[in-house]
């Protein structure tokens, strides 16, 4: 896996402090996901409350029954649904062909029920996911899919439903797809954060097999996971904050330890963090080191192996004299910087906007428009823009749940599974929300599709 650490400013007057940010980077490489993947267990949570009959419901047994089509030998599959009750309509098994018809026949049989007991079927999810009897070495997915918020259970709100999550999360992860602008997305955004998987708005009946198809490619094609960076300023330099949305704790001596729970091949993550260089007495002769990373991860080996990798990174900083330094940031870190930013003024705009403090809240976010557009960052001042408005006043706060918990789920990582439309297409002129080829690969064979047959030409036009 590709590593950097890198200030985005490398050379600075040496006689005074200066705030720059530090941007650690990974990016994994192309893998032969076919051949290499681990064996996985697969649970979809499929919400069957009454909301979900007719074409919802339909699509979402097609969906489960194509993902049950594409595990392979070695891999497990069980599923559960929730409506007053929670039934396991199987726990997981080994996949064989016997069992795929199966299961499938069971799926087929699902009818839409009552209400929506999401904190049992999640719950028993996980439990599923934590048996025993599951080999070891398993990448373990629970899939959360509910089209409503959850009105019946031990828990239905985020205070009380996460602790759950935590404790019971054990090995397993838990992605939690959101069906429709009823659907509580930004708990389901919450509960995919604190479960180490994936987030994903499901705008209509059909998108729901492509939101299932690019999961199971993500997860198949998985490359490292448990990646912990450890963040050590040296003398004369400082952490002042973390600005990327990610799992972090200071420690002593000024240092964070970040904890990001998996990359998938192809893909890119960078943490953004605020930092400051203090002054020095003179010149340095050399470039010297500001910060350095020791960085940790597993890599996802053929079968259930796994193999622990490390390096050290090193973000080095030049002290120069006066009307040498460095006066704007390296171009090709600044938008990754803007992204970082946005993300934390929407984080802390989201909760000035839930005390109905709309108005700061909006101008929170709207400062960095014009700060952005300043650097010369268009999509990323197009997206503070839209992101500001999601904030103006309560009905707009109300109405944009999907695009905000798809913008701040989407400004991560450079993969996702189905975003909103409006935030996929920002997220794409900013250079993200890319398919890797696993999950285009696992989406054209739910459809049917050839992944290797060439795209069809295009007629030329007549004028």
């Amino acid at each position: 896996m590709k590593t950097t650490a890198r200030l985005a400013h490398e050379k600075i007057r040496f006689d005074l402090p200066f705030r720059t940010h530090l941007v650690v980077g990974l990016e994994a490489p192309p893998v032969d996901w076919q051949s290499r993947r681990p064996p996985v267990c697969v649970i979809p949570v499929v919400d069957v409350s009454g909301s979900m009959a007719g074409a919802k419901l339909d699509r979402a047994k097609k969906s489960v029954q194509k993902l049950v089509d594409n595990l392979s030998p070695g891999d497990f599959c069980g599923v559960v649904t929730f409506s007053d009750d929670v039934t396991v309509v199987s726990p997981p098994v080994q996949m064989s062909q016997p069992r795929k018809d199966a299961l499938k026949a069971e799926v087929e049989r699902l009818q839409p029920q009552s209400s929506t007991n999401l904190a049992g079927g999640m719950l028993e999810g996980l439990r599923l996911g934590n048996e025993s009897s599951l080999p070891g070495g398993m990448l373990v997915r629970v899939i959360l899919f509910t089209d409503g918020c959850a009105n019946v259970g031990v828990a239905t709100k985020s205070p009380a439903l996460l602790p759950f999550l935590e404790a019971n999360r054990g090995r397993a992860t838990l992605s939690a797809f959101g069906y429709g602008a009823d659907a509580d997305q930004e708990l389901l955004r919450d509960l995919s954060t604190r479960g180490k998987g994936n987030y994903a708005f499901v705008a209509g009946p059909d998108d729901a097999m492509t939101a299932f198809a690019r999961e199971l490619g993500g997860l198949l094609s998985t490359h490292a996971q448990d990646i912990v960076l450890h963040v050590r300023p040296s003398a004369g330099s400082r952490i002042t904050a973390v600005l990327s949305d990610v799992d972090a704790d200071p420690e002593d001596g000024g240092s964070v330890r970040v904890r990001i729970p998996d990359i998938l091949a192809e893909e890119k993550r960078q943490v953004v963090l605020a930092v400051e260089v203090l002054a020095a007495s003179t010149v340095t002769a050399v470039p010297e080191t500001a910060f350095a990373v020791d960085a940790t991860w597993t890599v996802i080996a053929p079968g259930s192996l796994a193999v622990k990798e490390s390096c050290v990174l090193e973000a080095r900083v030049e002290r120069v004299a006066a009307g040498a330094e460095q006066l704007r940031p390296a171009a090709e870190l600044d938008a990754v910087v803007a992204q970082a930013q946005l993300v934390r003024a929407q984080i802390e705009a989201e909760e000035m906007a839930r005390r109905g403090e709309h108005v700061h809240a909006h101008q929170h976010v709207n400062v960095l428009y014009q700060e952005f557009r300043g650097r010369g960052l268009e999509a990323e001042a197009t997206a503070a823009r839209q992101v500001a408005g999601a904030m103006e006043d309560a009905g707009a706060f109300q109405r944009t749940a999907a695009y905000r918990s798809s913008m701040r789920k989407g400004m991560g990582r450079s993969s996702s599974v189905m975003l909103e439309g409006d935030a996929d297409r920002t997220l794409k002129n900013m250079g993200l929300s890319k398919e890797t080829t696993a999950q285009k690969t696992m989406d054209d064979l739910f459809k049917g599709k050839d992944p290797g047959a060439p795209a069809p030409r295009r007629r030329a036009r007549k004028w």
